[in-house]
């Protein structure tokens, strides 16, 4: 499986102070999936500090799709702490 991040960013839940991660995924895998579960992790220098799943469905090859991913662990003033994030798929089918 093969897909491609783009436009990761980081913003505030306009309803409560939690973090929000957003971005677009695009697959490149030359392959149609009815559900690919991904997994987010965000790090504090090597430490993880939120690892959460989202879901696309009917994601067609080729397709960019963009997404959108509350991290309700997380106050949204930690945001300049983050490090880096490792985003993979788990699962697709």
């Amino acid at each position: 499986m093969r897909f491609i991040y783009s436009n990761i960013e980081y913003k505030k839940h306009p309803e409560e102070d939690t973090l929000v991660v957003s971005g677009e995924v695009t697959n490149d895998a030359g392959k149609h999936y009815n559900t690919v579960v991904f997994r987010i992790i965000l790090f504090i220098r090597a430490i993880p500090v939120a690892n959460v799943n989202f879901v696309i469905h009917n994601f067609y090859a080729n397709q960019t799709r963009p997404f959108e991913v509350r991290i309700p662990e997380l106050s949204y003033k930690l945001i300049s702490r983050i490090t880096r994030y490792e985003i993979y798929p788990e699962s697709a089918y």
